[in-house]
């Protein structure tokens, strides 16, 4: 955590959420949960997360639909942070995203905020470049950094450290 001072670097990891299953007939899209193959490289990736000794977060934001639910909840366990679902990150654009970013108290310096596709991969584009374009696949890791407050971090403010794909390197 951070003490006082709004200048420290901060860091943003947006991640998309596991790979679901289709949606059924009468099935809504919010209670759609993970298939086999999101929950394998789910705990694949929890596994990895676990060993990088940088990978511990202060704060984890999460779309409360079923698929990202799971995926934060393995997530928030294996960086052993906080988290909080917001129903407004449910298929949220990258505007009500980046709102949501910007509630976050100052008290924390690494946060994670696992959302959906299409709005999770344009905002990992526009907070490091408005003319860039990404596509996180599932479980997909856009890794940014700031030297601002949360609800001074916008578009084109920030870095883009890295975008990877952890299930990817098993």
């Amino acid at each position: 955590m951070t003490s006082g001072t709004n200048t420290h670097l901060r860091r943003i990891r947006l991640i998309r959420h596991g790979s679901a299953e289709p949606s059924r007939f009468g099935q809504s899209d919010y209670t759609r949960p993970l298939d086999q193959s999101g929950l394998d490289d789910l705990h694949s990736t929890a596994q990895q997360l676990r060993t990088r000794k940088e990978n511990t977060a202060d704060w984890l934001w999460t779309s409360p639909a079923a698929r990202t639910l799971a995926t934060a909840r393995t997530i928030s366990t294996a960086c052993q942070c906080p988290m909080q679902s917001v129903e407004d990150l449910y298929l949220a654009n990258p505007e009500s995203i980046l709102s949501i970013l910007q509630t976050t108290s100052d008290d924390f310096q690494d946060v994670i905020l696992v959302g959906h596709n299409p709005g999770i991969s344009v905002l990992a584009g526009l907070l490091g470049n408005p003319t860039l374009t990404i596509e996180l696949a599932p479980l997909g890791i856009a890794d940014l950094t700031f030297t601002s407050s949360w609800q001074d971090v916008n578009f084109g403010r920030c870095k883009l450290v890295a975008n990877y794909d952890l299930k990817a390197h098993t």
